[in-house]
């Protein structure tokens, strides 16, 4: 590998300080267990989702980012009423498909990112239905029009919360 090329793959490299990573994650999972007992609308958003996209597509690794949506997954599944695993195994693969795209695609612009999470979001969404629906064995209706009605409002959450999130980031 020539110099030029290795100065570019460890220019682009960014990282949040832990503390950042650690308590955007926790705050996301408790926004999203207890916000809805005091607004309905609130739900509409899926936090620990926006993160979980956030964090993988910064590490660059899918191993990292299988472990990243594994841990906030299963969190989310202990702080919700449905049955354990069901989150840890889609934001899982969520984590580590996202990971997998960093090493092909160019995800630092915003706008890409944004397109990204609407696209997950979908897959997110299509995964819950698929585990409801064939491993649950309970009866789920998937319906299009809200399911991207919903993938727009996240993708416009995660402009916000990302744009947020970049304020912290910082070359290693």
């Amino acid at each position: 590998m020539t110099a030029s090329v290795k100065r570019l793959a460890d220019a682009d490299v960014l990282r949040l300080h832990p503390w950042v990573a650690l308590s955007s994650a926790l705050g996301a999972l408790l926004l999203q267990a207890y916000l809805p007992l005091f607004s309905s609308y609130v739900n509409l958003a899926d936090l620990p989702l926006l993160i979980t996209i956030y964090l993988t597509l910064l590490r660059r690794n899918p191993v990292t980012g299988l472990l990243i949506g594994m841990g906030i997954g299963l969190a989310q599944d202990s702080l919700s009423h449905g049955p354990i695993g069901l989150y840890g195994i889609i934001k899982t693969v969520i984590g580590y498909v996202c990971s997998s795209l960093t090493l092909v695609l160019a995800v630092d612009p915003l706008a890409t990112r944004v397109i990204l999470v609407a696209g997950f979001y979908l897959l997110h969404q299509g995964m819950f239905w698929v585990m409801q629906r064939i491993v649950l064995e309970q009866a789920a209706v998937f319906v299009w029009q809200r399911t991207l009605l919903l993938a727009a409002v996240n993708a416009a959450v995660a402009l916000l919360v990302y744009r947020l999130l970049d304020r912290f980031r910082q070359r290693i």
